[in-house]
């Protein structure tokens, strides 16, 4: 993440309130690259939150989309559309379990949840009544605080206190590798994988064969 000044303009030596026009106009901007010779800029409004977890660097900024969640100099999620993504993400696998299952008293109950620190999967799991067990494993808890306290709108303590909710601050490929319980759904709502990043493991053909493993026979 790159946050700089624009470029300067030159600013003609006329009076006192031309000049002051100009630097009213001045703000910071917000780059972000998206591949090889391509980056994005857009004004940078605010800066909610900059900090350093044991994995990763954390920023909360505000811009055209709204405040936005970086983790490494990547968006995240953004409050101008994290609901098209979070929806999507969640709704057709419980859905389409539900179908599987053939029978209405036989909806989702319990799913898991690997990643999900901004807590919008689990509000949007969340929604749905049949669940009654959701297991969140999320390896970054510094990210979790940070959403709670600057992004309550993506779900918040609202969410993180929910009885159907058990929130474990921990490797999710660790927590399947050895998990014994079975689900209806499993959601992985993770980062790119990044060569040598901590969520590498949860990429490999390996680990999705495993992870049919830990479904039910409605499972998704």
């Amino acid at each position: 993440v790159s946050l700089k000044p624009p470029p300067k303009t030159s600013v003609p030596n006329t009076t006192m309130s031309t000049i002051e026009e100009q630097r009213a106009k001045a703000s910071f901007i917000y780059t972000e690259d998206v591949a090889p010779g391509l980056s994005v800029s857009m004004d940078l409004h605010k800066i909610h939150a900059r900090t350093l977890s044991e994995y990763q660097k954390i920023d909360v900024v505000e811009t055209y989309f709204g405040k936005m969640l970086i983790t490494d100099g990547k968006t995240q999620s953004a409050q101008f559309d994290e609901f098209a993504y979070h929806e999507s993400l969640v709704h057709p696998p419980l859905l389409k379990s539900a179908l599987l299952s053939g029978d209405d008293s036989n909806k989702p109950r319990s799913v898991f949840i690997g990643g999900g620190g901004e807590l919008a999967t689990a509000r949007e799991v969340l929604r749905h009544r049949s669940v009654e067990r959701v297991v969140m494993v999320d390896l970054d808890g510094k990210v979790i605080d940070v959403c709670k306290q600057y992004l309550p709108e993506w779900g918040g303590e609202e969410v993180a206190t929910n009885p159907r909710l058990e929130l474990i601050v921990g490797d999710a490929y660790a927590y399947l590798i050895d998990c014994k319980e079975k689900f209806d759904v499993i959601i992985m709502d993770i980062s790119d994988p990044i060569e040598a990043g901590p969520g590498i493991m949860l990429y490999t053909q390996e680990f999705y064969a495993h992870c049919t493993t830990l479904l039910n026979s409605n499972g998704v």
